[in-house]
């Protein structure tokens, strides 16, 4: 099990990287979450033309060959730039349709993919869906659904009759939510695993988390060297310098059991699970921590809307609650130590 990156994986994520600094600066990100629609078709299909929604899906299946840790680079640096759109379920979506005539419209950015997390079966657990599902991300912006029940996966047009998708309020204005409902709605179900697909999704999620922890410590060390209070930098005081220490301890421990959780998962690890549940509370706290206290190291600036601060915590919190909360994954570790009472 190799956990440092390859020389390869280093060059994707610093392709990604520029891409994303070129084409999705704040100011983009800020145009799109105004407008009617929040995603930037022309740039989904260039990322689709690049490869970046089949990454971890197989050469033979249209993607690019390589696993879950090269997938797991592309969320943290979409974390890193808090670019718009239904990537998560797109990229899940992939994979669930790999083979099937589907996944070529997926793969090549013309149809745009909902994940809806399903653990408890709210919507059924056959091929016909009956009940409701909220907090689905981007709800009303996709052109189908990748439902991830329990044990079954399905897939459903997002116009299928019956099928209800209702448009909620969200912290994050990158990120809309929405309540999907069905009656009687006909899906198709696929020869996917749904512990599979929702590991991965898990993971994604978190890398995602770093991703925005990593930048909030960035955001705030380089606002401590410029920013001068009583004629010195005030990264020099205490206060926020020990703060970004805590801040960096945070985002390298969610980054090391992101990075595990992933090739674990990649190699089939045996204790899998418990490393992508790990990863999931740790990365969620980090970045919520982290954006809390990048607002409180910019001060009065860190409050304003024209600052990028609270667009980080708002994303931070949105994600705390896809695929599961903290406190979930910190229930599902503490499960065998609790029937072993």
């Amino acid at each position: 099990m190799d956990l440092m990156p390859s020389a390869e994986q280093e060059a994707i994520r610093d392709a990604i990287r520029t891409m994303l600094r070129d084409r999705m600066p704040s100011e983009r990100v800020r145009a799109i979450m105004a407008s009617d629609a929040p995603v930037d078709r022309a740039f989904w299909r260039q990322a689709a033309e690049l490869g970046w929604l089949g990454l971890a899906l197989p050469e033979a299946a249209g993607g690019a060959g390589y696993g879950l840790p090269e997938a797991m680079l592309l969320f943290t640096e979409l974390g890193r730039a808090l670019v718009p759109g239904p990537w998560l379920g797109s990229v899940v979506a992939a994979q669930a349709l790999a083979r099937t005539p589907e996944c070529a419209g997926v793969l090549d950015g013309s149809r745009l993919v909902g994940l809806v997390d399903d653990p408890h079966d709210a919507l059924g657990t056959g091929a016909t869906l009956d009940g409701t599902v909220t907090g689905v991300v981007d709800a009303d912006l996709v052109d189908a659904f990748v439902v991830v029940g329990s044990e079954r996966v399905r897939f459903v047009e997002a116009k299928a009759t019956g099928l209800t998708i209702t448009a909620g309020l969200s912290m994050d204005p990158t990120r809309r939510l929405g309540t999907v409902g069905a009656q009687g709605v006909r899906a198709d179900v696929l020869d996917a695993d749904a512990g599979a697909l929702r590991r991965m999704a898990t993971v994604l999620v978190a890398a995602e988390a770093v991703g925005v922890a990593e930048r909030t410590l960035e955001m705030s060390v380089e606002y401590g060297k410029v920013r001068q209070q009583f004629g010195k930098p005030i990264g020099t005081f205490q206060a926020i310098k020990h703060r970004c220490a805590d801040m960096a301890t945070r985002t390298e421990v969610a980054r090391a059991v992101v990075v595990f959780a992933a090739v674990a998962v990649e190699s089939a690890e045996p204790d899998a699970d418990f490393h992508v549940h790990s990863a999931k509370a740790l990365a969620a706290d980090a970045a919520i921590e982290n954006a809390t206290d990048n607002v409180q190291n910019h001060g009065g600036m860190g409050y304003t809307w024209e600052s990028d601060a609270h667009l980080y915590l708002k994303r931070a919190r949105v994600l705390e609650h896809v695929c599961g909360s903290r406190i979930a994954h910190l229930d599902a570790i503490a499960a065998p130590w609790r029937a072993a009472r």
